[in-house]
């Protein structure tokens, strides 16, 4: 089967971008025909081209804020881009698109112009997911946009499909967790030559807690922090690093407080983006999630396919994906107190944090592999073949069209009149600064 790709970024530190990458190369492994269309080089096209899967470069822009402005520029863009788009899919014919965010209008415009079944790859709650669309169409215009446009939709745990549930008909929402590499990580981490240990300045045997994700309010690392604090109160051996982009300045600022409240600047180390985590999770001791939410938790996955041990909050996706005292321990969402108490008890019990390393590497294996991954997502692709292409009409595309076009036409406006002002501006400027020169 021929499957074309649409990634939101090209950025291997996007987790929805990753779980695409582990997709399309497993899809190849098993005899797939997958096509990737990405937005920019990077991260994403190394892999590619690594792994021999033919990619095309298509420029887009996302909706990456929530202001009014943003959106505006979102919807006008989404016209221009899906022309584009539409052309490649004409050319390559694949059997199904698959959307890998639901922030990708233009692709869902242009495989229903196409008539090619769509498949679009849901990885937050709706609400959460909503926030591009929030300020402009609202939850009701972002589920007409989503049924309209897709044959079936993917929501990557069963926490996701009963948010798109509360807005969207159940026949067409299908779950599908994102699939571990587990060879492949392991890989990475044995061929990783950091020795964080050494870069920070800690003992040799100091033991380590990991955190990774973006610096966000969904992910709370200042919660991280407090339980950091509760931690060293009973174990000053213990650090905590924390891997990730600052992506929310509310939640960085958070997180730079609590670390000089509670004096963590020796204690808690936060590292940024990295391009060697699986190196970095081999090297801890423990990886603690104090996410508010999760689509599924790829990270502490990731950390279960590399046996190390996870205490997590159990939130939406994450609860799913662990078995508590069988392959983790789990604590009531918010509770910080609990989830110092279950780091002390690994870090107090290594035979039993052991075994639960032990039992988390299995389970990756047994229900988040990429081999079972690709095969059911070929499977829900082949009911999206054979259900056809997106409900949506001739005549609602086009007005859908229509209205994009008025939208992307009036941007253009705003644009030329925002440049002239701008030039006129400078002349004012420019005359106003020369006057004393002229009075002499």
């Amino acid at each position: 089967m021929k499957t074309l790709h649409i990634f939101h970024h090209s950025d291997l530190k996007n987790g929805v971008d990753k779980t695409t990458c582990t997709l399309l190369s497993t899809l190849k492994k098993i005899g797939g025909d997958p096509i990737a269309v990405i937005p920019a080089t990077g991260d994403v096209s190394d892999f590619l081209a690594e792994n021999r899967i033919p990619y095309r470069l298509i420029p887009f822009s996302c909706c990456s804020s929530e202001a009014w402005r943003a959106g505006f520029r979102f919807f006008a863009e989404s016209f221009s881009q899906s022309d584009e788009l539409l052309k490649l899919i004409r050319q390559e014919a694949p059997d199904v698109v698959h959307i890998n965010t639901g922030h990708l209008l233009h692709a869902g415009l242009a495989a229903a112009r196409c008539k090619v079944p769509a498949i679009w790859h849901i990885h937050s709650p709706f609400d959460f997911d909503l926030k591009r669309y929030a300020a402009s169409i609202g939850s009701s215009g972002y589920a007409g946009l989503l049924e309209q446009l897709s044959t079936l939709l993917i929501g990557v745990s069963d926490d996701v499909n009963r948010s798109l549930l509360e807005n969207l008909p159940n026949a067409r929402i299908t779950t599908l967790y994102n699939g571990i590499d587990v060879d492949g990580i392991r890989s990475l981490a044995r061929l990783s030559s950091t020795d964080i240990r050494s870069d920070l300045g800690l003992p040799d045997k100091a033991t380590l807690v990991m955190g990774i994700g973006r610096i966000s309010a969904q992910k709370d690392f200042a919660g991280f922090a407090r339980v950091a604090h509760r931690v060293c109160r009973h174990r000053p051996d213990t650090f905590f690093i924390i891997v990730g982009p600052k992506e929310e300045s509310d939640a960085v600022k958070q997180l730079e407080l609590e670390i000089e409240r509670l004096n963590l600047a020796d204690r808690l180390f936060v590292l940024g983006p990295r391009s060697d985590v699986p190196g970095l999770i081999a090297q801890s001791d423990i990886f603690l999630s104090t996410a508010v939410f999760e689509g599924q938790g790829l990270a502490a996955l990731e950390a279960m396919a590399l046996e190390k041990p996870v205490v997590a909050m159990a939130c939406q996706g994450l609860r799913e994906c662990i078995m508590h005292e069988h392959d983790g321990l789990l604590v009531p969402p918010a509770d910080e107190n609990a989830a110092a108490d279950a780091v002390v008890r690994l870090l107090n019990a290594p035979v039993f944090s052991a075994k639960l390393g032990a039992m988390g590497k299995k389970s990756v294996l047994t229900k988040f592999s990429s081999l079972e991954y690709a095969q059911q997502f070929l499977m829900i692709a082949e009911t999206a073949r054979q259900l056809g292409p997106p409900p949506i009409s001739g005549h609602e595309l086009e007005m859908l069209r229509g209205l994009l076009g008025e939208i992307n036409t009036a941007h253009h406006k705003l644009l030329e009149f925002e440049q002239q002002s701008i030039k006129q501006r400078f002349k004012l400027l420019i005359w106003y600064s020369l006057q004393p020169f002229k009075t002499r």
